[in-house]
């Protein structure tokens, strides 16, 4: 009997475990390797370790450029391991060249990426630092839905300038002669009148007209909310790299009263960052918390639509922000993230918008824990 209870606990923590599986990513690499007198399976063997080596580059080329310089830096460590990262090869064409005596082969390789970035993490400065070594961490990433959206009309200018020239040329011009003839008893008298004249008008006028348009922005107030998927996702990609993280709500109790969750969230109800006098309080805060480092920054839920692919909802997420370093005199950013927008699909609105914030959430987190890592911050 406790053996048959044992096998049924046990069969009952498999039904009811989560799986956890390795994230694969697909990555196109080509490989080239030159031979002699013939063609033998040890230079095609080689041609396609380079190409497994080319889709592991090319993969990482395709992230974030913290990321990019983290393999940079151990490129020789990968490329000696490259088994490891790539889980396998597909084939997609090969080019026997005889004359220059080369081969080529192109690979669709399956990526581990999970391990890759295990790996990654694994050299950063906290991660080879014991637990008292590492500085604490805290965040406060809002998520953020449209409540009111003011729009304004167009403003028109219109403007019309009148000129009216006229010019008025008269000449006139008279001639008179008279005279006197005496004949016998009698006189005569004669007279001309000769009168000349002319008159011109020249008018001529111009209309000038303009104006302009003005486009006012619309006036957005967001609905903010702490939501419970973007904490668990950061404050779980911070940890699995190392990072000591503290909960903000924790955090503000120890603040002197000048870390405000509620002010940070009245800030980015309105606008996109924090005001000066909301960031220097939060900045003190967390200084008096004896906390060095903060992420901030919000997640903007954008309308469903309709994934013209699979039918289902699709919401879009984006997402900004940085981390800060407050153990100095002024507050410095060392990481930052966004704009960027990642989609979510699911068979709901409800759904699709949980999969754009983890989503997000984790790709801003991976983006800046790569940031952190390169700056050898723990």
């Amino acid at each position: 009997m406790p053996l048959i209870r044992s096998v049924v606990a046990m069969l009952m923590l498999l039904v009811l475990a989560e799986p956890i599986h390795a994230q694969t990513v697909s990555s196109r690499g080509m490989g080239t390797a030159t031979y002699g007198m013939r063609l033998t399976p040890a230079v095609r063997a080689e041609a396609l370790a380079k190409a497994q080596v080319n889709a592991l580059e090319a993969y990482v080329a395709e992230s974030s450029a913290a990321k990019v310089r983290i393999f940079d830096q151990r490129r020789s460590e990968f490329t000696q391991q490259v088994d490891r990262y790539v889980l396998s090869s597909v084939v997609l064409s090969e080019d026997d060249n005889r004359k220059a005596k080369t081969f080529t082969i192109s690979v669709r390789s399956e990526v581990n990426a999970t391990l890759l970035q295990v790996a990654l993490d694994g050299g950063s400065a906290v991660a080879t630092s014991s637990s008292g070594q590492r500085s604490l961490l805290t965040f406060l990433f809002m998520a953020r839905m449209q409540d009111t959206a003011q729009s304004f009309d167009d403003k028109n200018y219109k403007r019309a300038d009148a000129r009216q020239v006229t010019r008025v040329d008269n000449t006139y011009n008279e001639r008179t002669s008279e005279g006197e003839s005496f004949g016998g008893s009698s006189i005569s008298t004669s007279g001309t009148k000769r009168t000349i004249g002319g008159s011109s008008e020249d008018s001529s006028s111009m209309i000038t007209t303009g104006g302009s348009t003005t486009r006012r922005s619309d006036v957005i107030e967001w609905k903010v909310a702490n939501a419970s998927e973007v904490n668990s996702v950061m404050t779980g990609a911070f940890s699995a790299a190392g990072y000591e993280v503290v909960e903000a709500e924790y955090v503000e109790a120890e603040s002197g009263g000048q870390l405000s969750i509620e002010k940070i969230r009245s800030d980015f109800s309105t606008g996109d960052d924090l005001s000066a006098a909301t960031l220097r309080s939060t900045a003190n805060g967390i200084r008096t918390a004896g906390i060095p480092y903060i992420a901030i920054g919000t997640l903007d839920v954008g309308m469903r639509d309709v994934d013209p692919v699979s039918g289902n909802v699709r919401v879009y997420v984006t997402v900004t922000g940085k981390v800060l370093d407050v153990t100095g005199r002024f507050p410095r950013t060392v990481s930052s993230v966004g704009p960027v927008q990642y989609a979510g699909l699911g068979p709901d609105q409800s759904v699709a918008r949980t999969n754009a914030l983890r989503l997000a959430a984790a790709a801003a987190a991976r983006q800046m824990v790569d940031e952190l890592n390169v700056k050898n911050i723990r």
